[in-house]
């Protein structure tokens, strides 16, 4: 039996068609990629130390202030602000599940009140008491305050972190006698 050998135009037709199967695959995952990046996307930031500075009053707390950008391309829903304490970096980054306490801030933001409709570029800033207690726990473990929003599922989470003190020596006399 002698091998079949292909005419011009069968080599041709088989040529193309490996180029369209080629297309057609890289665009089927093209589509996919976009379909999977597409929504409303949130960055998350805390900051700690922050003071409130003019008003009637004036406020001796400290705050923990929570800035969210979205920067997908859909708007979306902030539903709440809560946090999660986690004593190991295991539990806080691998498992991500059973902290040692979670709570909810209840009114975040003044202005821009939960829920909050939050539009493509838009920022939302809250903020959340620094207690001595919520500055112990950030600097012994892993302290998160998440951003839930009507299409995040676990939530958008963001580490706090309480920078030491730098110490100065106001008190000390450098004077040459």
């Amino acid at each position: 039996m002698t091998p079949y050998a292909f005419n011009q135009n069968e080599l041709l037709t088989l040529g193309i068609a490996a180029y369209a199967a080629i297309v057609s695959t890289f665009v089927l995952g093209w589509d996919a990629y976009k379909w999977l990046a597409s929504g409303p996307k949130v960055d998350v930031s805390a900051s700690t130390g922050m003071v409130l500075i003019g008003g009637h009053t004036p406020d001796p707390n400290t705050y923990i202030s929570v800035t969210a950008m979205n920067v997908g391309d859909q708007p979306t829903t902030i539903t709440n602000l809560g946090g999660m304490y986690f004593e190991s970096w295991w539990r806080a980054y691998v498992l991500r599940r059973k902290p040692k306490e979670a709570f909810i801030v209840t009114e975040p933001s003044q202005a821009q009140r939960i829920p909050y409709r939050f539009e493509v570029g838009a920022q939302w800033i809250g903020l959340a008491d620094q207690t001595d207690d919520i500055a112990e726990k950030a600097k012994s473990g892993y302290l998160f305050l998440i951003l839930y929003t009507a299409h995040g599922g676990r939530g958008h989470r963001a580490r706090v972190k309480i920078k030491p003190k730098k110490v100065t020596n106001e008190g000390s006399s450098n004077t040459a006698a």
